[in-house]
């Protein structure tokens, strides 16, 4: 009769070990983790929106700090909604690509209905083969039981910009009349910002009206407001201020995925 006890004793010892094993080898935290990053990168490859979306909650609430080149901050809130339009706008731009890649794992703990994981993860963005931009994200998310299987219900992230070559520009136009600008942009460059400053003036050369920036002529047609340079349009303008946007924009288009004027 021991003999038998002991027996039965081990079998249920070895069989409880053996589940707590098999448990943790799971890892359903880190394995959604995984899930998000590896969808997330083959977005553009086949996978579709759905895929991506049937990760998260249908309560799912997001926050990101974002600390931007220059070091300003960038604070938004997201719902599974907001998360579908973006998804959108990924697969619908064919120049887009991205790349997610886990740098470590901080932080994870696992409840029977609800974990949590921290992990650092880089990124990087390009726009027609350029880096749009480079750096370094802190995910925190929370994910929570939902018909046996793992759904994200929260996730909290600092994303921090480290490098890119093009993106958002900013440039300052002082006129003086119509006809003469001095221009201060700023443009992403590498790690940080440059400054570059520039002159127009618009006038004639052979009856034809010009706008004049160093070496670099761009006409603009009296009757049509349309602009050329090298005998390819460029944009259409009615008034100097706006012609003016329409040669920046033109010159700095490797650079600046759009320009915010000021």
């Amino acid at each position: 009769m021991k003999k038998i006890t002991l027996f039965l004793f081990v079998i249920i010892l070895f069989s409880n070990a053996h589940q707590g094993h098999a448990y943790s080898d799971k890892k359903p935290m880190e394995k959604l983790l995984m899930d998000y990053i590896d969808k997330m990168n083959a977005l553009t490859q086949g996978t579709k929106k759905e895929d991506v979306l049937s990760l998260f909650d249908e309560k799912y609430n997001g926050n990101t700090v974002y600390v931007n080149l220059s070091g300003a901050l960038v604070r938004k809130n997201y719902f599974k909604k907001d998360i579908s339009g973006q998804l959108d706008d990924i697969i619908d731009d064919d120049n887009y690509k991205f790349k997610l890649t886990l740098e470590k794992i901080v932080f994870q703990t696992q409840k029977e209905r609800a974990g949590t994981i921290s992990a650092v993860i880089n990124f990087e963005s390009y726009i027609d083969k350029k880096i749009a931009e480079k750096g370094t994200m802190l995910m925190d998310l929370v994910a929570i039981r939902v018909n046996g299987g793992w759904k994200i219900a929260q996730n909290n992230m600092i994303r921090v910009s480290e490098a890119k070559d093009i993106g958002e520009c900013i440039c300052y136009v002082y006129g003086k009349g119509t006809t003469k600008f001095v221009t201060e942009v700023y443009y992403p460059s590498g790690l940080e910002y440059s400054q570059e400053l520039g002159a127009f003036q618009v006038t004639t050369k052979d009856t034809k009206r010009i706008i004049k920036s160093n070496s670099n002529e761009y006409y603009w047609n009296k009757g049509t407001g349309k602009i050329a340079f090298k005998g390819v349009q460029i944009g259409k303008a009615a008034d100097s201020r706006k012609a003016l946007e329409v040669v920046l924009k033109h010159q700095y288009k490797e650079s600046c995925v759009n320009i915010v004027f000021n």
